[in-house]
């Protein structure tokens, strides 16, 4: 007989490959992403003009019934080139799902040049997900199924992806294609990949001042990955000469989101809460925790940039 945690394991490797068709690698889920443009983006690199460090950690709750919740922690970094229409990025990622772990690096490069009274900047990305399967406690009714073995499993898949965005101190707009390859299960121990547009991202944003010290942000994200479609409506307000930021969101399946980000000089704090409403969810809540900080090493901006 299966143990109770081996049916939860089997029944989140089902949801993660055949939810996901023709795509073995998932990707975590931001609720700050406005504030995190590297992890939609390649193209994102360079757009504040600084040196752009950012560290994230989500945490998922299942309920005390239910073990291995959703667990991220992510790092992100860009900064100009001496060209200042050449930039660069770096970011890292490890998220770990029960006994399902994937970690991985991309590189990014941009290109950008001056349209109208903004930026236009193309990017592209390269890196690679690692991800590892500990099945070395499950207990199987067939030991010889070749895709649950009684055995640990690592898996390393090499892949690219494109963005465009384009960008004033009051608006922006992205599409991009993080990963162009998807990977799909052979046997236990290989993955074939293949070249596709089903992972695709498409958001934007304005500012629009409401009055004295007071500013409002909405922005949206549409997401496509494998047959559906995900849609994040947000809208935050700017306080105390842009030092705090408040708001809220909605998500694709009656999930809310409260968040908050502190500025003080060049260090900014976020916070984002998630929860669901209006039926039975196996993620009862989520937190999640960001910390920014920009390093002016060149900077020339006529006005700020709030994204």
């Amino acid at each position: 007989m299966w143990r109770s945690r081996d049916r939860i394991f089997i029944i989140i490797v089902c949801l993660l490959t055949v939810g996901a068709t023709c795509r073995a690698q998932y990707h975590p889920q931001y609720s700050q992403y406005m504030f995190n443009g590297l992890a939609l983006n390649p193209a994102y690199a360079g757009s504040e003009d600084v040196l752009n460090l950012a560290a994230l950690y989500r945490s998922s709750q299942w309920g005390n019934s239910i073990e291995g919740a959703p667990v991220t922690q992510t790092f992100a970094g860009d900064f100009p080139l001496n060209n200042p229409q050449l930039a660069l990025g770096l970011m890292v990622f490890n998220d770990k799902i029960y006994k399902l772990r994937q970690s991985g690096a991309y590189f990014a490069y941009s290109f950008r040049v001056k349209a109208g009274e903004g930026k236009l900047s193309f990017g592209m990305q390269a890196g690679f997900d690692l991800q590892n399967e500990a099945r070395t406690e499950h207990r199987l009714i067939h030991p010889e199924d070749p895709l649950f073995d009684n055995k640990a499993h690592s898996t390393f898949m090499p892949n690219v992806g494109a963005g465009t965005y384009y960008y004033t101190s009051k608006f922006f707009a992205g599409l991009s294609f993080p990963q162009l390859l998807a990977y799909s299960p052979q046997t236990a121990d290989s993955y074939k990949g293949k070249l596709t547009l089903a992972n695709t991202m498409l958001y934007g944003g304005t500012v629009i001042p409401a009055g004295k010290d007071f500013k409002l942000k909405p922005t949206a994200l549409l997401q496509h990955a494998g047959k559906g479609f995900l849609l994040d409506i947000n809208c935050n307000v700017i306080l105390m000469k842009e030092m705090l930021e408040l708001g809220a969101s909605w998500r694709s399946g009656n999930t809310f989101v409260a968040m908050a980000q502190f500025r003080i000089n060049t260090i900014s704090i976020g916070y984002a809460y998630d929860f669901a409403i209006g039926k039975p969810s196996a993620i009862n809540t989520s937190h999640e925790i960001m910390l920014r900080y920009d390093l002016k090493i060149k900077v020339k901006a006529a006005s700020p940039i709030y994204f």
